[in-house]
């Protein structure tokens, strides 16, 4: 091989790893912190999502769906720096071996509550009001029970311990799970949506109407937790403290949710 073509490879090599070093060391790939979330949280993250990866310099990567969802990821190993969803579910994680045990803390708690398009006037204070407020409805929303969502799996339940499941079926509509309040407005005036109260806040022309009555409110905490194949994660710990923070605990606040103090918790 001629010598003047030799140097010329030699200079691409160089160049080539030059690239390849700037691209993985540059300041401004920010490291990655990737997390596996009930979609209850989605309303606290949207919140505090900048500023965590402003003050941070971690990069958040959110993958959101309903509490069975979260468990079916991890249980096929989906890869995770961290781990939410409800403590129920988190402690059956932790003894089948895909939660470090011990790494659970408890973030948040919400209730169970009802909402419709802006304007409408309903009363659900109790038992008869709610029964009233289905059969009034000309269509009911809520996540399909099939699909793992804990609010969705209450409500059911309830329908049930009612005696209406086989009246209200024609009008029900399950969702997803974590687009309750979309799928709600999106059928109109007369719609109504249950669904976690963290789901309802601040959405645009959305309003809660009431919570369900506390014979038949169901509180979910959420916790988060370390996945027990993931390595021990800076990143990790860096959201669980900006998840105590003051700033997230208003947030949490202001989402009609009960937080857990700066402190946290542990389940």
């Amino acid at each position: 091989m001629p010598p003047k073509f030799k140097r010329m490879l030699g200079v691409i090599a160089r160049a080539a790893c030059v690239m390849i070093v700037a691209t993985f060391s540059s300041p401004g790939r920010a490291a990655e912190v990737r997390v596996l979330s009930a979609a209850a949280m989605q309303s606290v993250f949207k919140e505090i999502r900048d500023d965590f990866q402003r003050t941070t310099g971690y990069r958040l990567l959110l993958h959101y769906g309903t509490v069975g969802a979260v468990d079916e990821w991890t249980m096929a190993g989906e890869e995770a720096d961290l781990i939410i969803s409800s403590s129920r579910s988190m402690r059956w994680l932790v003894h089948q071996g895909k939660i470090q045990p011990g790494s659970e803390t408890a973030i948040c708690q919400t209730g169970i509550g009802i909402v419709t398009a802006a304007g409408i006037e309903l009363s659900v204070e109790s038992v008869e009001d709610f029964k009233k407020a289905l059969l009034g409805a000309k269509a009911i929303v809520y996540a399909d029970p099939a699909r793992g969502g804990a609010a969705g799996i209450h409500v059911a339940k309830v329908i049930g311990r009612l005696g209406l499941t086989e009246q209200l079926k024609p009008k029900l509509r399950l969702a997803a799970g974590g687009d309750i309040t979309e799928v709600t407005l999106s059928l109109g005036p007369g719609a109504l949506g249950i669904t976690q109260i963290s789901e309802i806040a601040d959405k645009p022309e959305a309003q809660l109407v009431g919570v369900l009555p506390e014979e038949q409110q169901s509180y979910t905490v959420f916790v988060a937790g370390m996945p027990a194949s993931a390595p021990q994660s800076q990143g990790a710990a860096a959201l669980l403290k900006f998840l105590r923070s003051p700033k997230t605990i208003a947030v949490i606040r202001a989402k009609g949710m009960k937080d857990f103090g700066s402190d946290g918790g542990s389940e």
